[in-house]
């Protein structure tokens, strides 16, 4: 049963790191600069997965009664920071060789990090699989999710390097054109929804 546990949390690891989305967007424009630069990116965002399990499991029961109202300041939080990403990922220029640009891996790990305590889908993912998770399986699926996160923030950005050692350019404009879409779509999306809500 325990191994079961730890495949099931291997899978459900796989679920909410591979997915596109604004922090897959994030980590491929850091890998550009550097490998270091990307895997710092990822390890914020896992850290930021084990401090939303933690605090999905100690404060779920007083959210799941507050209704859709609680998710709401995430998701302007959310919407407004992916958006401001989109723009700075969009005027930046491709880095040389001889530089990191835009900033050292421990700023790409905060960066990272704080990306990942605001993204609603994060949020909504520990809500919901996570939580019910965590109840039927147990520790040992937990180390199967976190051990898919971590194989993830590693073959990612090593991925994504390659790439660019082939065909800079190439790499660099689709790389640019995945991240600005990707953020701007979810940025809109989350600001659309909290229109919605207050509205509605």
């Amino acid at each position: 049963m325990s191994f079961a546990s730890f495949l099931s949390g291997l899978w459900l690891g796989y679920s909410l790191a591979v997915p596109p989305g604004p922090m897959n967007a994030l980590i491929a424009a850091w890998a550009l600069r550097s490998f270091r630069h990307g895997f710092a990116v990822g390890a914020g965002a896992m850290s930021a997965d084990f401090i939303l399990m933690l605090i999905t499991v100690l404060l779920y029961a007083a959210l799941k009664n507050l209704g859709n109202v609680v998710f709401l300041p995430f998701s302007l939080a959310g919407g407004i920071f992916f958006l401001y990403l989109a723009y700075k990922i969009g005027r930046s220029r491709a880095p040389s060789k001889r530089e990191a640009g835009g900033g050292s891996p421990l700023r790409g790990y905060f960066l990272g990090l704080s990306l990942g305590l605001v993204n609603p889908y994060q949020i909504g993912w520990w809500l919901t699989a996570g939580l019910s998770s965590i109840h039927n399986f147990g520790v040992e699926w937990a180390a199967g999710l976190f051990l898919a996160i971590l194989t993830w923030i590693v073959a990612f950005p090593a991925a994504v390097r390659a790439g660019w050692e082939l065909n800079s350019k190439a790499t660099w404009l689709a790389i640019k054109i995945f991240s600005v879409t990707t953020l701007s779509a979810f940025g809109l999306f989350f600001l659309i929804r909290v229109i919605y809500s207050v509205l509605g």
